[in-house]
């Protein structure tokens, strides 16, 4: 009876970024961004390195895989950097890191992450370093920031590259994807003197050199490894290193000034596209792309850093000073602002004026420059800080006050960047009171954002990524009345969204951007007719998000986000048409759901995202499987679900969510096999499941997951039902009820739990029939008929199957035969709803 869920949640863009999770943060211990293609060997997790345990995987580095490590000792989490076999370092490549590691550990900075340890295995050495929890720098920047902002990540960064140049350190290899930005805002710099460290292996041939990734850390040795070592990434390497010649700290400033402009820019500072070979030599040139639209004061300074001779870069302590004066420079703007409207006015002969003015003005500015560092807080410091923590509660009295000044704002006395600021702000307090259940507050938050973003927008109606802002104005203002519960104000909203979309991707049929912008569009508009119970307009909107998400596969088959849109799509009218009675069409999109998603996580096998995408379209399958009669089909669909989730939960078990999904996939395969009266092995799946989720609860009693173990309850009383041990059915059906009907409670229309109560009270009823208790048969039958012939309960068929069966053992049979009817015209061959009603004659 565990059928998969899925509630129509919107698709949320920000610019032309999905939202996935919460907005605007993920998690990169150490800063790796998880490999697509690398999972942990299972011999390796619960292994021991020292006094180190492996725990987990983070990710795939430049040397190999690193692994989350709980140090037993000092009773702290670390990383660990495993290095391969064929990269182990030689005695004094291992000497020379150890005394920069010692070195990096005495400094103990708060802007450098540290190394702890070196440890030498059998088949590999291990890096046992700092844990960091958060993003990288090139991860931060695509989620966006403000100026201020990324002046204040260069200046830290600047500023441990000072502190380890002090000590003789050179990173020689500093790139945004060596920079995290930690949970709490803090500024990390990885990897100081693993590069050297590693330098002896051979530089590429010229024709393998254009197929490496430039993403990837390239390591030279020139004809004497231990004298002239380089090491570095052709995107942001220096001269002197791309020749082979003597790393210095001035090459460590010139990869600074490369990130400085990519930080700034938002692009890389060397020609996109360019091969790895042709950016080598771009960088023995010292060729780079000019820094454009930046102050001068700016400009000036990345000019420096990136002079070709390194005598003539500034050092690191220059640079932190310059970056300091940057910082600076507005609030020395206003007040020579000031002084100079002073002497103007003194000269007049208005002394006494000048001076009510001046700190009438002072007092004015000062309030503006605190609403505007609120409004950077808002937008940079916001998710990174209270988030994580869980104290979010910290900014309702400033979000009052960041709210009366945006209300005082008249929009158009802004800028167009001003309005696009304020409007992203708002936002994320909104989001904020999402978080907290205050709807009522987000959503007058989001009102507000759609002003600004609609003012900018009016501001330069050609600038087509504000119009595209504004469409995701729309969206939030949408979304929360939709949570509200206020499905129509919601369709005016996603429509405005839609008919955005539509225009752009109109105007730019070229563009994948907005081309994907009209697919969630599209997809938006269903799920708010779904809400209001247009099923007819729903469909129609599903159906042509697949259309268009067709049309993306077909421009381009290799783009694999297209595909896995078309398969969402696909899912949605899938759920949609299975709830329609359109069973055949329903298996249909489901099929091509699978073939897709399991086309995309063969492509990547150890891709866990992929892996448990497979699986959740495969318990869909397996529903509509069983719906329609395909027993044999359902219980393949169902192991093939439960060998995935089994995999993944070996691989982590740590992460209860995938502990829970194993659980799941152990109900619905045991099920699909009672159907067939396999009752030994649906026995054992069904004790392994309660035993899983009884632990869970007991630690997280959450609603979906004691609606789980509703579910694991209710199947193993059918299970003893039909053993005809009625003693433990009655006592595991109690069990099934008494969680489902707290859940139904806790979570409002929830129809998993109402399926789930609904089947439990059926069955119990149908055991109190037969033990001589007609009362409470009658009883638990008419909880059940109200239930399940309520909106929005009465068209699901299982519900409906159950409520035949309630109906027909209350002596309603005439009820119970239209139910039968209508089910069976929709194709619906349950077993158990074949069973029952085969038997029964005379019905249509």
């Amino acid at each position: 009876m565990l059928q998969p869920i899925l509630i129509p949640e919107p698709r949320r863009r920000v610019s032309h970024l999905r939202l996935v999770g919460t907005e605007g943060r993920e998690s990169r211990p150490y800063g790796l961004p998880f490999s697509e293609g690398h999972f942990p060997k299972i011999e390796m997790i619960g292994t021991r390195v020292g006094h180190v345990r492996i725990i987990g995987l983070l990710g795939q580095g430049g040397m190999g895989e690193v692994y989350l490590g709980f140090d037993e000792r000092l009773q702290r989490r670390v990383a660990l950097k495993a290095i391969r076999y064929e990269q182990r370092l030689s005695a004094g490549s291992r000497e020379r890191l150890l005394r920069e590691a010692r070195a990096l550990s005495a400094l103990d900075h708060p802007n450098i992450c540290r190394i702890h340890d070196y440890a030498e295995g059998p088949d590999c050495d291990f890096l046992v370093l700092e844990l960091i929890e958060g993003t990288t720098l090139r991860r931060a920047v695509e989620h966006g920031m403000s100026r201020t902002r990324k002046l204040r990540i260069a200046r830290d960064v600047a500023g441990a590259l000072a502190a380890a140049h002090r000590r003789g350190i050179v990173h020689r290899d500093l790139k945004p994807d060596n920079i995290m930005i930690a949970a709490d805002g803090t500024v990390k710099v990885l990897d100081f003197g693993i590069a050297r460290a590693g330098g002896d292996v051979q530089l590429p041939q010229q024709e393998d050199a254009d197929a490496l990734d430039t993403a990837d850390t390239w390591i030279f040795a020139a004809a004497e490894p231990a004298a002239s070592a380089a090491a570095g990434t052709p995107l942001y390497m220096s001269p002197e290193q791309a020749r082979g010649a003597t790393v210095t700290t001035a090459s460590d400033l010139f990869s600074f000034g490369l990130v400085l402009q990519m930080l700034l820019t938002e692009e890389e500072p060397r020609r996109a596209g360019a091969g790895s070979g042709e950016l080598l030599k771009l960088a023995a040139a010292g060729e780079t792309l000019p820094l454009r639209n930046q102050p001068r004061d700016v400009t000036a300074l990345v000019g420096r850093l990136k002079s070709f001779a390194p005598a003539e870069r500034p050092t690191a302590i220059e640079t932190v000073e310059r970056i300091e004066r940057i910082l600076a420079a507005p609030a020395r703007r206003i007040r020579i602002a000031a002084a100079a409207v002073v002497v103007t006015l003194f000269l007049g002969g208005a002394a006494k004026y000048v001076i009510d003015v001046t700190k009438a003005r002072a007092s004015a500015e000062r309030r503006r420059e605190q609403a505007e560092a609120l409004v950077a807080f808002i937008v940079d410091d916001l998710p990174r800080r209270l988030e994580p923590v869980g104290r979010l509660d910290v900014l309702d009295s400033a979000a009052t006050k960041a709210l009366e000044y945006f209300a005082s704002l008249r929009p158009e006395e802004l800028s167009g960047d001003e309005l696009q600021r304020h409007a992203r702000a708002l936002t994320q307090l909104g989001d904020v009171r999402v978080k907290q259940g205050k709807l009522p507050e987000a959503l007058a938050m989001f009102r507000q954002s759609l002003r600004f973003a609609g003012a900018a927008a009016t501001h330069d109606p050609n600038r087509d990524e504000w119009q595209l802002a504004l469409s995701n104005s729309h969206f939030w203002v949408a979304d929360a009345l939709r949570r509200q519960g206020d499905a129509r104000g919601a369709l005016t909203h996603f429509r405005a969204y839609y008919e955005i979309s539509a225009r752009l991707a109109a105007k730019h049929p070229q563009d994948a951007k907005y081309v994907t912008e009209l697919s969630y569009g599209h997809s938006n508009l269903g799920s708010a007719y779904e809400a209001l119970g247009d099923l007819v307009r729903a469909r129609a909107e599903y159906r042509t998000a697949v259309a268009v998400d067709r049309q993306r596969v077909a421009r381009d088959p290799r783009d694999e986000d297209a595909r896995a849109d078309l398969a969402n799509s696909l899912n949605k009218l899938g759920v949609l048409l299975q709830a329609g009675g359109d069973l055949a069409g329903s298996r249909a999109a489901f099929e091509e759901d699978v073939a897709i998603r399991r086309a995309l996580a063969t492509a990547k096998p150890d891709d866990a995202r992929r892996a448990r995408r497979l699986a959740t379209s495969l318990a869909y399958l397996a529903s509509v499987q069983l719906n329609v009669g395909d027993v044999d089909g359902a219980i393949t669909s169902d192991r093939e679900e439960l060998s995935i989730a089994t995999r993944l939960a070996a691989r982590d078990k740590e992460n209860l969510d995938l502990q829970r999904n194993r659980a799941t996939a152990e109900i619905r395969l045991a099920d699909a096999l009672g159907a067939r009266e396999e009752n030994e092995e649906a026995a054992a799946l069904l004790d392994a499941a309660l035993r899983t989720l009884s632990e869970l609860t007991a630690r997280d009693a959450r609603p979906s997951w004691q609606r789980d173990l509703a579910a694991a309850h209710h199947e193993t009383a059918q299970l003893w039902i039909r053993r005809g041990d009625f003693a433990r059915a009655t006592e595991h059906g109690r069990h099934a009820i008494a969680l489902a009907e707290r859940t139904r409670v806790q979570q409002g229309a929830d129809m998993q739990s109402v399926r789930v109560l609904c089947a439990a009270l059926a069955d119990l009823a149908d055991v109190d029939e037969r033990q001589g208790r007609p009362a409470a048969a009658r009883a638990r039958r008419e909880r059940v008929i109200a239930l399940a012939t309520s909106a929005p309960y009465d068209r699901e068929p299982l519900i409906s199957a159950t409520a035949a069966r309630a109906l027909l053992g209350a002596g309603r049979r005439s009820e119970a035969e239209l139910l039968v009817a209508r089910l069976r015209a929709t194709g619906h061959r349950h077993p158990d709803f074949t069973a029952r009603w085969q038997s029964t004659a005379p019905l249509p």
